[in-house]
């Protein structure tokens, strides 16, 4: 097997295009001859095999960029060298948010641009505490929304009749607070 990536990987992309074209081998043959003189791709150069690429694209082969499965924007590089990376990288899919939220945390805390840029545990550990923090918002959040939806509510309504404090939505102790309110209220 040769050493040249590059080669291997235009031969790749050659005899994949012959399949999706559907090209038999003696018009596979008769077309490498027709374009480089040569009827093996094995003997083609550098140049030639482009050519030969080129060529097969104008008689309706689509190359495919490959697809990095898994990867969503801003996923940092070293994702599967760093645990606590793989920790992040959970607690954001169980929210559905992106990289960038936890970069934020990041450069909010240490001023550092992206979370895969963190060195020590100590930084992980906050930006994971940050995430975590934010995971229990959003469950008190939707627990605080079931009650409401259970006894007819409204966030009117809750602001009127227990007036809690400005940015409510957001606190952990007002939404605990309210939860236990609407939880005992059902009695």
């Amino acid at each position: 097997m040769s050493k040249n990536p590059q080669r291997n990987r235009d031969l790749a992309a050659i005899h994949a295009a012959r399949r999706a074209l559907a090209l038999d081998e003696d018009l596979y043959r008769e077309l490498l001859e027709q374009w480089t003189g040569k009827r093996s791709a094995a003997d083609l150069t550098a140049r030639e095999r482009g050519k030969v690429l080129n060529e097969l694209g104008k008689i309706g082969f689509q190359r495919k960029p490959r697809q990095q499965p898994g990867k969503h924007p801003g996923t940092p590089n070293n994702l599967e060298k760093e645990p606590m990376l793989q920790k992040v990288e959970a607690q954001l899919a169980d929210m559905k948010l992106p990289w960038s939220y936890a970069d934020a945390i990041a450069k909010q805390q240490f001023g550092i641009a992206r979370v895969g840029w963190l060195k020590t545990t100590r930084q992980f550990d906050a930006v994971i505490a940050a995430l975590h923090v934010e995971q229990e918002k959003r469950s008190l959040w939707t627990a605080v929304e079931r009650e409401m939806n259970r006894l007819g509510l409204t966030e009117a309504d809750i602001e009127r009749d227990y007036h809690p404090r400005k940015g409510w939505k957001r606190n952990r102790k007002a939404l605990e607070q309210l939860l236990s309110i609407l939880n005992v209220k059902e009695a």
